[in-house]
């Protein structure tokens, strides 16, 4: 009997500590994030686009990840992008190879978009930047175009 008294005073010693501890921040969702940019996809390639590329990669808020694509002068492109959650402020930028920005979108939520038709063929730098999370977040994007 003491062996149980002291077993159920240790759980509840445990219990009591476990709800003094903060708690956990919330984790990233890639699945969330694949889950939103599959639907703008498909209405994209349901008005007649076709997706070129896609991606899924998590950050910290504040950090921006940029990715090299070559994008061609004739072309209409959609930069769609989406964030894991509601309470996510994801912002896209593009700049051309001389670092002038070419188009963006700073709207403040979780799904931005860029439309550009690129005024030469060249490289270009996609800027994805977390502008605001309340913790470390997924996010996706993906390439479509119109010829």
């Amino acid at each position: 009997m003491n062996r149980t008294l002291a077993l159920s005073g240790f759980a509840a010693a445990v219990a009591t500590i476990a709800l003094l501890l903060p708690a956990a921040p919330a984790q990233a969702d890639p699945q969330a994030a694949r889950s939103c940019l599959d639907s703008l996809v498909t209405g994209a390639v349901a008005s007649g686009m076709r997706l070129r590329s896609s991606d899924v990669h998590a950050a910290e808020p504040q950090a921006a990840v940029t990715y090299r694509v070559t994008l061609y002068k004739g072309i209409n492109y959609v930069l769609l992008g989406c964030a894991d959650g509601a309470a996510v402020d994801l912002d896209m930028r593009l700049y051309d190879a001389d670092g002038n920005l070419v188009s963006n979108d700073k709207s403040p939520d979780a799904q931005p978009f860029v439309d550009v038709s690129p005024p030469k063929t060249g490289e270009y730098a996609l800027q994805v930047l977390v502008y605001k999370a309340s913790a470390k977040t997924d996010y996706a994007v993906a390439i479509a175009y119109q010829m």
